[in-house]
Parts: C-alpha cells; sequence; structure tokens
C-alpha cells in the first residue's frame, strides 16, 4: 500500500476499503488533496476529500487522512479526527 500512497497526486481519485466504528465495513471514493510532511514529528499527512454529486470535491463536509510515519514504516488512515483500519487502496483516475 505505501507505494501506492507514494504515487497518488493531487485531484486523483481513490477507492479506500476501510473499517470505522460508526459504520463497519465500506468502500468509500474520496478525492486526493494537499500533501504535507512535518519535520518536527516526521510525518506525512495527505488530505482525501468525499465527492459532490456533481463529481467536485466537498471541501466542507469530514475529511479523510493518510499518515505515513517512516520511523515505523506504517501507513493510517483516518475519519476526521477517529482513526480507522485501512484495508486497501484502488486508483480508480488519475489526473
Amino acid at each position: 500500500m505505501y507505494e501506492t500512497f507514494c504515487s497518488l497526486r493531487s485531484n486523483d481519485r481513490i477507492k479506500v476499503s476501510l473499517i470505522d466504528s460508526m459504520f463497519g465495513t465500506r468502500d468509500k471514493t474520496l478525492i486526493v488533496g494537499r500533501r504535507t510532511h512535518s519535520k518536527k514529528y516526521n510525518v506525512e499527512k495527505l488530505t482525501l476529500y468525499q465527492i459532490n454529486k456533481d463529481g467536485s470535491p466537498c471541501k466542507h463536509s469530514c475529511k479523510f487522512y493518510f499518515y505515513y510515519r517512516p520511523d515505523s514504516d506504517l501507513l493510517s488512515l483516518a475519519m476526521g479526527d477517529m482513526g480507522c483500519s485501512l484495508k486497501g487502496i484502488e486508483v480508480l483516475a488519475t489526473v
């Protein structure tokens, strides 16, 4: 999954398989947003937006985040400030 995470660029559409405490197992189609890096904590963060009915990114609803920690080689997913279990990533369309 790390190779897929590294290849993601802004405005790519991806399908994420996840397990969360509110809805259980589900697939979510998201649009890739901004990629940031914290030098202090050595964490790379990727923002993911939900999709409106017209296909544009919805920047006002709950955002999803990928976090990559190189020290422990760990890729994790969060829905807002709540952690989720990541099952898989599939790239649907690249820009």
